[in-house]
C-alpha cells in the first residue's frame, strides 16, 4: 500500500535483480499500462484483460503495484498472470496504519508524494511560511476502511490461489538499521539474489535504510488540530488486526 516505504525498497531491489525495473505502479490508469484498465472498463472483457496483461508482464518486469488504488478485478487479473508467469510476491505494508494514513493525508496537503519534493516543500512548512489546512478526517476515515476491506479481500484471495507471499512491513525494515538489513537478507533469500554478486550491497542497502524516505512525521505538528484527527483515526483502526503475518 501507500506510504509504506515501497518506492525505496522496491527501487533496491530493482537495482539487485536481473529483471528490468520500470515505471512505479505501472497499472495506474496514467501510467504506462493504464489501458489495461481502460480497455477492461470499456468492454468488460475478462479475457482481453487476461491477455493485455499477459503482454505486458511476458518478459517479467519487476513490478511495485499499490493494490488499493485500482480496481478489484484488475488486482485479481494482476494475481492470476503473474502468478502462472512465476513471479515471486512481496506484500508491504504498515503496522501503524494510523500513522501511514497521516502520512498520505500530508502528502495530499502539501503536495510532496517524493522524497525530493519533501526536501523542497517542508522547510517553508517548518519555517511557518506555508500554512496548512487541517486533516480531511472524511476523506483519511474514506480510505482507511476501504484499504481494511482491500487487505481481506487480498489475503483471500491470495490463499485462494495458494500463494505464499514474503510479507514485510514498514517499521521492521526502517526503524532499526540492523534488523533491516537482516531482513532484507532474508528478502533476497526468497528472490533468489545473492548480496555477493554485488559490490557495492552494503552501500545500497545502508543508503535505502537511512538515507531515503521523506520523515513527514516531523511537519504533522504544523497541522491544525492534528491530535483531533489521530484520536479519530485510532479509535477506527482499534478493531481493525493485520490479516496476514509478517515473513
Amino acid at each position: 500500500m501507500r506510504r509504506t516505504g515501497g518506492t525505496t525498497l522496491a527501487s533496491l531491489l530493482a537495482t539487485l535483480s536481473e529483471h528490468a525495473g520500470i515505471q512505479h505502479e505501472p497499472f495506474n490508469r496514467e501510467r504506462m499500462f493504464g489501458h489495461v484498465s481502460a480497455t477492461f472498463v470499456q468492454s468488460g472483457d475478462l479475457d482481453r484483460m487476461r491477455a493485455d496483461m499477459h503482454d505486458c508482464l511476458a518478459k517479467r518486469p519487476l513490478i511495485k503495484h499499490c493494490y488499493e488504488i485500482v480496481s478489484e478485478p484488475l488486482n485479481a487479473m494482476f494475481l492470476e498472470v503473474s502468478t502462472a508467469l512465476g513471479y515471486r510476491h512481496i506484500v508491504l505494508d504498515r503496522r501503524r496504519e494510523t500513522d501511514r494514513i497521516l502520512s498520505l493525508e500530508l502528502a495530499h496537503l502539501t503536495g510532496a508524494w517524493g522524497g525530493d519534493a519533501a526536501q523542497e516543500i517542508y522547510p517553508s512548512i517548518e519555517a511557518g511560511e506555508v500554512t496548512l489546512e487541517p486533516i480531511d478526517t472524511a476523506r483519511a476515515l474514506r480510505e482507511m476502511r476501504l484499504c481494511d476491506a482491500r487487505r481481506k479481500a487480498f489475503a483471500d484471495r491470495m490463499e485462494a490461489a495458494d500463494v505464499a507471499p514474503f510479507v514485510i512491513y514498514f517499521e521492521d525494515v526502517y526503524s532499526d538499521p540492523q534488523e533491516g538489513r537482516a531482513l532484507i537478507a532474508r528478502l533476497l533469500a526468497f528472490l533468489g539474489i545473492r548480496p555477493e554478486d554485488h559490490k557495492d550491497y552494503d552501500k545500497l542497502v545502508s543508503d535505502a535504510l537511512l538515507k531515503r524516505g521523506q520523515n513527514s512525521a516531523r511537519i504533522l505538528q504544523a497541522v491544525p488540530d492534528v491530535q483531533a484527527a489521530v484520536d479519530l483515526l485510532e479509535a477506527e483502526h482499534a478493531a481493525q488486526v493485520p490479516v496476514l503475518p509478517a515473513s
